[in-house]
Parts: structure tokens; sequence; C-alpha cells
């Protein structure tokens, strides 16, 4: 697999009513942007999607997790939200999809994440 990118994962944990968020490096991945629209009958609707694959198939991610294009050092706590790191990177998206592909041989394996 080619890949084009490093990423930073930011995976979400909720214990007892608490949200905390672990940071984790992603050194090989491709990352594709796409730009799209969808038209509904109440008018627009927007679109915007990232696909990421990923050659390592060991990785946790989940959907709900933060995935940024890019080896970034910002902590998610009190202080600095997610809204803070979506504005201030604007290849932080949110996971809404992980697909294993685990068939053919080692270097065939991969994920690939849907986030928006």
């Amino acid at each position: 697999m080619r890949t084009n990118t490093a990423a930073t994962l930011y995976s979400r944990s909720v214990s007892k009513g608490v949200e905390s968020w672990s940071r984790s490096y992603i050194s090989a991945a491709h990352w594709e942007n796409r730009k799209a629209v969808n038209v509904i009958a109440s008018g627009l609707l927007e679109a915007d999607a990232v696909s990421v694959w990923i050659p390592d198939i060991s990785i946790s991610i989940k959907s709900g997790d933060i995935i940024v294009k890019g080896k970034i050092d910002k902590t998610i706590s009190d202080t600095y939200t997610v809204s803070d790191l979506r504005k201030e990177f604007p290849y932080a998206v949110r996971v809404t999809s992980v697909d294993l592909y685990d068939f053919g041989s080692p270097n065939m394996r991969h994920l690939r994440i849907g986030a928006s």
C-alpha cells in the first residue's frame, strides 16, 4: 500500500460519565479528502468526507474517535477541546466507519476509515 502521510488518532473513552481522550500516532496512512454536496428536498446537505487507509490492522479505532492528518502534539483536555482541535487543524475529522480488510497477503491487509 502506498501511503502519503502520518496521522494522529485521538481515542475517546468514557468512564463513570467522564469523557477522556488518548493520543496515538499512526506512522503511515493514505489520506484522501472528498468535497461533495447532497441535494435533498429541503435544500443542500453537506457531504464532505475523508477516507483513510491504514496498513496496520492491529490499531484499535472506533466510531466517534478523532483522526487528524499529520503528527499533532496537542492533548485534548478541559482547556483544549475537540472543537479547538477541529478549528486549529482543518483535517481533524470524526471517525464514522471502520472497515477491516484482513484477507489476502500481509501486504494487502488494512483498515479503511470513513470520517467527516
